[in-house]
């Protein structure tokens, strides 16, 4: 009998010891997970730019697409020809035509934003994309406006 009440008094010892050592690191606050960088390398200036038209063209459907009132839209105007991008196989034949198409489609929205020059402008991101770096082509779609899908 002594044996067995020196046993379950070892067991409740060893039970409370490491409930103790359970509950001795938890904090009232946690420290705040860390995230992983979007892009673990270094961004490009090609790439931070497309980051840069991607934003605006969110916040241009969201002001403009649904009253289809453009009064005020504008872009910021780049010169693709000059950034340099993630790496030398996203310069394909015919890149610098696309950047100068580029330029001119958001010259024209700037010009005159309306729903018809918006879309020449993600028609004209998806034309390179598909030559030059296909991976945001998916993004691009969303950004499309409804009447003018092709």
């Amino acid at each position: 009998m002594r044996e067995a009440l020196k046993n379950s008094k070892a067991v409740w010892m060893v039970s409370v010891f490491s409930l103790g050592l359970v509950f001795c690191g938890v904090e009232d606050n946690p420290p705040e997970a860390k995230l992983a960088p979007i892009q673990p390398n270094q961004t490009s200036e090609l790439a931070q730019a497309m980051r840069t038209m991607d934003s605006e063209l969110v916040d241009l459907l969201a002001q403009h697409a649904q009253t289809d009132n453009w009064i005020g839209a504008s872009l910021s105007p780049m010169d693709l020809t000059r950034l340099m991008p993630t790496d030398s196989s996203m310069l394909v034949q015919g890149y610098k035509a696309y950047a100068l198409a580029f330029a001119n489609h958001v010259g024209s929205f700037n010009e005159n934003p309306s729903a018809e020059t918006y879309s020449k402008v993600v028609i004209g991101c998806l034309s390179c994309h598909q030559q030059a770096c296909p991976g945001p082509i998916e993004r691009i779609n969303k950004r499309k406006l409804e009447p003018f899908v092709q």
